[in-house]
């Protein structure tokens, strides 16, 4: 599986362009800026782009979505509950430098338990609520795109609107930590890190324990 690491606009976030090697058929996660640039690459890999899948609806994560739906003919993957963060999409990229972004429009609603097919992989969609209504985690085999729930050693704003500190705290215990130990955590902004490394070191999950086992798996199309 391809894994190619973007970081777009001011806010320095993280787009992911991923896919299937055999088949060449790819998805972008969190298309937040420069459009351009993503294609571009996605270009050089002769990947082609049928689906844009976000974590959350916030402008960082979002803001190129619209030029790459018509560019890509791809595909928009939202959860419904940060579906109300799309109106304001160009008038909160301009508070952060971010110009000429469009509001764009979900095709597909995805929940707890979804599957995102991209060749012979897929992501599973874990909901995760907390620093918005609608975050999820993607995961696909031993990787987890997190958005904005976890970074390295810290974790994710729940001051911002539709923000629940609760929430996310229940999001750590319910979904994150019951995952494998040597999972992978891509977050929206900064460097990748391991669950087990968090575990160790970031002070937000200290005194937290997973509250269930995790019994699904994903990654291969079954």
């Amino acid at each position: 599986m391809i894994i190619e690491k973007l970081v777009v606009g001011p806010l320095m976030e993280n787009s992911y362009l991923v896919a299937d090697e055999e088949t060449g058929q790819g998805i972008i996660i969190d298309a937040g800026d420069e459009p351009e640039r993503i294609v571009e690459r996605a270009e050089q890999l002769g990947v082609r782009v049928d689906t844009l899948v976000c974590t959350h609806g916030h402008v960082d994560h979002v803001g190129a979505v619209g030029p790459l739906k018509r560019l890509f003919g791809a595909e928009f993957c939202l959860h419904r509950e940060d579906e109300w963060f799309l109106a304001d999409t160009s008038k909160h990229g301009l508070e952060f430098g971010m110009h000429g972004l469009e509001n764009a429009t979900v095709d597909r609603y995805i929940k707890e338990g979804d599957r995102i097919p991209f060749g012979n992989c897929h992501l599973e969609v874990i909901e995760t609520p907390g620093h918005s209504p609608g975050s999820v985690i993607l995961l696909c085999g031993g990787d987890a795109f997190v958005g904005d729930l976890i970074f390295a050693g810290s974790i994710g704003r729940t001051d911002l609107p539709g923000g629940d500190y609760g929430a996310i705290i229940a999001s750590f215990e319910n979904k994150l930590l019951t995952l494998p130990e040597e999972t992978r955590l891509h977050p929206g902004h900064g460097e990748s890190t391991t669950l087990s490394i968090e575990r160790q070191y970031n002070p937000f999950l200290r005194g937290l324990s997973p509250r269930r086992s995790r019994v699904r798996g994903a990654g291969q199309a079954r």
